[in-house]
């Protein structure tokens, strides 16, 4: 069973972005809780709301064909815990909206059910001008 730790969360975090490269929809589907929210804002101002299997959807078609390990860039800048609360501000360089995306995502976690969980996502999303990914 997994614990309401801060360090079970970073596991679940890793597990997320690790599932989600791969488009691995059976673990994306335990780790998405059923009434997620999906935001995600775009540079232009574009406001796209989506819920899990509609997201879940724009997850496999990104990934389709890519290499999961091209796009593990990851920079988590907080992540907390509060009881049955979490949550994880990260940034990201994956292909999900566009050939090349720098995304800033602000996920917020339930436990429920005995595991992490994901309830919300808000997401900003532009285009990767870095020249070069850092780590």
């Amino acid at each position: 069973m997994t614990e309401k730790t801060s360090a079970a969360l970073q596991d679940k975090v890793q597990d997320l972005m690790k599932y989600g490269v791969s488009a691995n929809m059976e673990e994306l589907d335990k780790i998405y809780h059923k009434d997620i929210v999906v935001m995600d804002l775009s540079i232009d101002g574009r406001l796209v709301t989506l819920e899990k299997q509609g997201f879940m959807a724009q997850l496999k078609e990104a990934f389709k064909d890519k290499i999961p390990e091209e796009h593990l860039w990851a920079k988590i800048h907080s992540l907390t815990v509060n009881g049955d609360r979490g949550h994880v501000l990260i940034s990201r360089k994956i292909p999900v909206g566009g050939p090349k995306m720098k995304i800033d995502l602000s996920i917020d976690f339930l436990f429920e059910d005995g595991r992490w969980q994901v309830t919300r996502e808000v997401n900003f999303s532009r285009p990767d001008t870095d020249d070069q990914v850092a780590a």
